[in-house]
């Protein structure tokens, strides 16, 4: 088994998880039979593969970029199954359709890549061994679902790459009690010094007890009576007046920020009317504020800048799917050695175990949904149903910051004479917020913004080395927030007519991409250089344009590390720095942090 670890270290029970990640049966189903000839009771299979890669990826033993919508995995697991539990197979991603099957037995049905889904197989399960089937259907070539970077065409090109078929996240089976806690949310309140906790369980419970550590130290413990609810609001004190007095208003070393990612414990147990513990869970969370005043940035009520990198989640052996929990650590190191205190992570939800790390390691995230290519009913359906799930999901991790549901007006490209593109976009973002009102939400980064909370700008139209003109006029338009506005990166509006708002944070979001091109490897960038002197000073060119803007309080540079033909990462796909690290965050330190309110 290549992909060992715990698959949920951000959410821990006594009882140990059955990682199902491993060698499973596979084969592909080109003629769509599987179903007719009931490969999910009994199926000689051809293949192994393993999960949770891709079969178009090297590691999962199969490395086959063909075109190959339908496929089945299989593999047995033993359980000895007891009374009086429940037990729930948890799928953080499968890519795109998929049914379960235990033991002959269709007992779910989900849709979405970027989703967890959790089935309950109590009912289906024998004494010891079991069998689990999974059919998948994901569409190489229809663009009206979210693909993110999927390419729709067999050959890789422009922006777009390998595709990413089946289970491609961590799949795990575990024991619980009959009764469990099956969603909370934490939201977090500097300002009163205590957290609100939202508690769902599966049926109603007696009372709740919540406990809260700080670094082993209890700091407070309430039992509170639900009065047979199965889904109770409590708010929990966590700091009492001295201390946020004395510690946040001072200097923060209560609060989360990248530079001193503090974590609370928090215990959740539930009990039934007997008094006995149903459920017991350990958690986490940090007390930080995220909004906007005056057109800047907030972070726990002080101006913030953020300094990020475009992270696409692509790995050369793994595609989608990271080849180890060091990998996913060591691409959020070296981005802070790099200079920066966070990642737009670009047309993909990150495995869970990412932000758990985000959190912990003190990296600032934006969460995004991978976009579709055309617009029409079914995509409004779909994605509408997805985003919801991904926004919920993901509440509790404290290391996210902005919220992005449409990227480049990709699956919306009539905003400008289709009011039905309008509404959609307004719908996703009021949608976002009625869900979660913790962080800000970018309705459309890139252009063309509706309603939304930042103004997230792209424009990579800074020239090279002795294209002194077209730097000059890119310097100009990050001049302030009028010449911002105004701008028309790939000739696009920033704002849509009647949506324009100077009173928002404004942020480069995507610029430089700067290639560096080799004899070795050959591919593309939006501007290129042939070696690390020039590299270095085009990079330190347009930081400065930067630093000189009186409108922007926050940046995302394209991008980290290289992924296939694009050769444009201060990283190669193999995560091989192109310069000492240390060079990029002396550059990128010309950006004060001392930031005052822009203009």
């Amino acid at each position: 088994m290549i992909r060992n670890e715990n698959p949920r270290p951000y959410l821990l029970r006594e009882n140990e998880l059955l990682n199902l990640n491993g060698e499973w049966n596979f084969d592909f189903d080109d003629n769509n039979i599987g179903h007719k000839e009931k490969w999910f009771e009994k199926h000689y299979y051809s293949k192994k593969i393993e999960v949770p890669f891709p079969f178009q990826s090297k590691l999962s033993g199969i490395d086959d970029q063909t075109f190959h919508d339908h496929m089945w995995y299989n593999r047995t697991f033993k359980i000895k199954k007891k009374e009086n539990k429940k037990y729930i197979i948890t799928f953080n991603g499968v890519d795109y359709y998929s049914e379960v099957y235990i033991n002959g037995y269709l007992v779910s049905i989900h849709k979405g890549a970027s989703t967890i889904f959790k089935v309950d197989v109590t009912n289906y399960l024998n004494e010891e061994t079991n069998e689990i089937t999974l059919y998948v259907f994901d569409s190489s070539t229809e663009q009206d679902f979210p693909r993110g970077k999927q390419y729709w065409k067999v050959e890789s090109e422009s922006i777009f790459y390998t595709r990413t078929s089946g289970i491609y996240k961590n799949v795990y089976l575990e024991e619980l009690a009959n009764n469990y806690i099956d969603e909370y949310y934490i939201k977090s309140n500097i300002d009163k010094g205590e957290i609100e906790v939202e508690t769902v369980s599966i049926s109603p419970t007696s009372k709740i007890e919540y406990e809260v550590y700080l670094k082993g130290k209890l700091l407070n413990k309430e039992i509170i009576e639900t009065n047979n609810k199965a889904r109770v609001n409590n708010r929990i004190r966590v700091w009492d007046n001295e201390d946020i007095n004395e510690s946040y208003f001072h200097d923060e070393k209560m609060c989360w920020t990248p530079e001193n990612p503090l974590l609370y414990d928090l215990v959740i147990k539930t009990y039934n009317e007997n008094g006995d513990i149903e459920d017991n869970i350990k958690t986490y969370f940090a007390m930080r504020k995220i909004g906007s005043e005056k057109g800047t940035f907030m972070l726990n009520n002080r101006p913030f800048y953020q300094k990020l990198v475009l992270i696409q989640g692509y790995f050369k052996d793994g595609l989608l799917s990271y080849p180890s929990v060091e990998d996913l650590e060591n691409d959020i190191k070296i981005a802070k050695d790099l200079g920066f205190n966070g990642g737009r992570i670009h047309q993909k939800v990150e495995d869970p175990y990412f932000y758990y790390l985000c959190d912990k390691l003190g990296f600032i995230a934006w969460l995004e949904c991978p976009s579709a290519q055309i617009f029409n009913n079914k995509l409004v359906e779909v994605q509408t149903e997805e985003w919801v799930e991904i926004v919920k999901q993901n509440y509790n991790f404290p290391s996210i910051f902005v919220l992005v549901p449409l990227n480049e007006s990709w699956g919306v490209p009539h905003l400008i004479a289709d009011k039905n593109e309008v509404s959609f976009e307004n719908g996703l973002y009021y949608l976002t917020k009625a869900i979660d009102r913790t962080r800000l939400v970018v309705s459309n980064d890139g252009w063309e913004m509706a309603h939304t909370d930042i103004c997230s700008i792209h424009n990579y139209r800074h020239g090279e080395k002795n294209q002194l003109i077209q730097h000059e006029r890119f310097e100009n338009s990050l001049k302030n927030k009028d010449m911002l506005m105004n701008s028309t990166p790939a000739n696009k509006l920033i704002f849509l007519n009647g949506y324009e708002n100077k009173n928002i944070p404004f942020l480069l979001t995507e610029f430089g991409g700067i290639s560096f091109l080799s004899k070795e490897k050959q591919g593309w960038g939006y501007t290129n250089v042939n070696s690390e002197e020039d590299f270095l000073n085009e990079y330190q060119r347009i930081l400065t344009a930067i630093a000189k803007s009186e409108g922007l309080c926050g940046f995302c540079y394209t991008q980290l590390y290289d992924v296939e033909q694009e050769i444009n990462g201060l990283l190669t796909y193999n995560r091989k720095p192109k310069t000492n690290p240390e060079n990029i965050k002396k550059i990128n330190d010309i950006v004060s942090k001392n930031i005052i309110y822009t203009k």
